[in-house]
């Protein structure tokens, strides 16, 4: 292993911690110290930050409701919001043992429920499926609620032996967890039971990606492993230059990922193999975006990049600068590349896709 990976190691958990134990304070320290958590559906983003969760106008930035609607003590929100249109749902964990279950049209007043974890913090984001919330924790619960009326639906949560950081992933017969404890779960999504676990040897602190029957899962080690989805058997194994914090994304035969060390990387589906690598500005923390011809990256230090996905050749002139640290995921909409913003008064950039051209789209002021 890279004296790199060695140093990344050693540090990352520590940074990663900082940031969540700076989160529990005041709102003020909560935008100082935070990104936004966003999710997008249609025409619509839904924002949470600090003691808040707004929905936002992708057109024109407009706020269509925030909740709620006034400060609460002790209320502070850190994961992104999952959302049913369907069931008219959004589901948002707190930083402050409490899970919401919220009307996603309008939520002006109480909540349609509120489930209570004592003494444990959602921070990775929910997985609604089939009826149900799928909720992780802080001390590696997963929960599964009744979407309708916040009940547990399982006798008890799943429990893996540390941390998890992310939203689980599903596909309708399996809920795949990934954990700070080194281990992929696959759990039966109707009872909660292990149907597999595969120990990976290092943190695994994103949500896996599934494509075509492998789930691409990065580690803390600085590996991409390709799992089989319904085995638990690892297909082949790809070693970055560093810790890969972020989740692949995938566009036809590759997938696409960064690390901390600021390389971005093209590895072909099937095999595992590299086929194009780019330097980046700056640490590579979030998952990249990708359409069409192009994927999209952003960095730490507040550029965003565009690549051709075929050949890694920059598909702008220069990277897009913001201000701020980018370290959460960004968006592809219709209306451009949405881009949270982390110690910065512009929470979340609109950046068109084609041009690279950026304008603010949610401010703190």
């Amino acid at each position: 292993m890279k004296l790199s990976k060695l140093h990344t190691l050693r540090f990352l958990p520590l940074i990663l911690l900082a940031v969540l134990l700076t989160a529990c304070g005041s709102s003020s320290v909560m935008q100082a110290s935070s990104w936004p958590g966003v999710a997008v559906q249609d025409e619509v983003a839904y924002v949470s930050f600090g003691p808040f969760v707004r929905a936002i106008s992708l057109p024109d930035g407009k706020a269509l409701w925030t909740y709620p609607q006034e400060e609460q003590r002790g209320v502070t929100f850190f994961a992104p919001p999952a959302v049913s249109q369907e069931d008219d749902v959004l589901v948002v964990g707190s930083y402050s043992q409490a899970v919401y279950g919220l009307r996603a049209s309008n939520p002006a007043g109480s909540p349609l429920w509120t489930f209570e974890e004592p003494e444990d913090r959602v921070i990775g984001g929910a997985l609604i499926s089939g009826g149900r919330a799928y909720v992780p924790t802080a001390l590696g619960r997963l929960w599964a609620l009744d979407l309708r009326t916040g009940e547990p639906a399982w006798r008890q949560p799943f429990e893996a032996k540390h941390a998890i950081w992310s939203a689980p992933l599903t596909d309708n017969g399996h809920i795949y967890v990934a954990s700070l404890d080194h281990h992929l779960y696959a759990l039966d999504a109707e009872s909660g039971a292990v149907a597999w676990e595969l120990d990976l040897g290092t943190a695994i602190s994103d949500t896996p990606t599934l494509a075509d029957g492998l789930l691409l899962c990065g580690t803390f080690g600085g590996e991409l492993y390709a799992v089989d989805s319904q085995t638990g058997g690892i297909r082949w194994t790809f070693e970055a230059e560093d810790a890969i914090w972020g989740n692949p994304a995938v566009n036809e035969e590759l997938a696409f990922f960064g690390d901390v060390s600021g390389t971005a990387y093209a590895v072909k589906l099937a095999t595992g193999k590299e086929a194009w690598r780019q330097t980046l500005e700056s640490s590579a923390s979030a998952s990249p975006a990708t359409a069409g011809e192009r994927v999209y990256f952003v960095s730490e230090a507040g550029a965003v990049d565009a690549f051709d996905k075929a050949s890694g050749d920059p598909a702008w002139p220069s990277s897009t600068k913001v201000t701020g640290r980018l370290l959460a995921d960004p968006i592809l909409t219709e209306y451009g590349l949405l881009v949270p913003a982390m110690e910065s008064e512009c929470l979340l950039y609109m950046v068109d896709a084609d041009s690279g051209s950026m304008r603010c789209l949610l401010s703190l002021k």
